[in-house]
């Protein structure tokens, strides 16, 4: 069976799931089909890009059109502990940027957080996991305030040797204000060599691989995350100063994945963000957008 991890790239470690909601079960498994001995990898690099098209912000009435970009990059080390199980250590950057509206809303969201995890390996797939992302997830201010700590701990489990497999994990954000704790679990489905089945948050997909070098895939993405906005005694409402916002997009749509050598893959997709929404969850007060056309690209690769 071709390598699988490129098909099976996602499980979630998370939100909201999505990086900065302290989630990123994708990438996590890169492939569970049993073949031969591989090497784990010990480096591993995510670069993203996206660029939702501009739709209508509203609450109670319209407030313009606004736009919104993301882009993200992950570095992570892997060191050997003992057999099967090696500390995971990293960084990750994660911005949001929006055009201006007349709503009270952010213009841009961060978060800059390190990454402490065991992963426990089986080849160069992982079976089992535990990470923390301490950092800051904030507009401007990084200070205690918009300090956060996520943690995601999973395990896959093995219904079918080499088709089908079980994910189960959870996933908690104190800074995250509607669902602080979010239960993880998703089936993934290897009928045959040439297709796959993914479903699990934050991207659901069903993957066509016609060779060792293309995939192609349709399916969803649920991204975003937690901040905490910065203070402003002129904002009004007055509730929103120096708010926590729970930001999420979702997404449905289509691409395909070329790898040119087993470390290196370049994802390329694009479809309509189906609503973009900031939720002041604690401050009761939610404004949403309506749905738009969206690209992304993203790069990854292991050594």
């Amino acid at each position: 069976m071709k390598n699988a991890a490129r098909s099976l790239f996602p499980i979630l470690i998370c939100l909201a799931f999505s990086r900065a909601w302290g989630v990123s079960i994708r990438g996590e498994v890169e492939s569970i089909a049993e073949e031969k001995p591989e090497k784990v990898s010990l480096d591993l690099i995510e670069i993203e890009s996206s660029y939702v098209l501009g739709s209508d912000l509203h609450r109670s009435g319209s407030f313009g059109d606004q736009d919104a970009i993301e882009n993200s990059f992950s570095y992570g080390h892997r060191f050997l502990l003992n057999g099967h199980l090696y500390l995971h250590l990293g960084i990750e950057y994660n911005r949001f940027d929006f055009s201006m509206t007349g709503a009270p809303v952010p213009r841009h969201l961060q978060s800059v957080a390190g990454v402490i995890g065991i992963d426990y390996m089986h080849n160069n797939d992982v079976g089992a996991f535990i990470q923390v992302k301490p950092g800051f997830y904030t507009e401007n201010d990084f200070d205690s305030s918009s300090f956060d700590a996520p943690i995601t701990l999973g395990r896959i489990f093995v219904l079918q040797p080499d088709h089908l497999y079980f994910f189960a994990g959870a996933n908690a954000a104190f800074l995250r204000g509607r669902y602080p704790v979010i239960p993880l679990a998703g089936l993934i489905w290897i009928p045959n060599d040439k297709w796959n089945v993914l479903g699990i948050l934050p991207e659901p997909r069903v993957i066509y691989s016609p060779n060792d070098k293309i995939d192609f895939w349709v399916g969803g993405e649920l991204t975003g995350g937690s901040f905490r906005t910065d203070r402003n005694s002129a904002i009004v409402p007055p509730k929103l100063n120096g708010a926590q916002v729970d930001y999420s997009e979702y997404r449905v749509g289509g691409g395909l994945i070329y790898s040119p050598c087993d470390n290196v893959s370049i994802d390329l997709g694009g479809g309509y963000a189906i609503r973009r929404e900031f939720d002041f969850y604690r401050a009761d007060t939610r404004y949403k957008a309506d749905g738009a056309p969206y690209l992304r690209v993203e790069f990854k690769a292991k050594f």
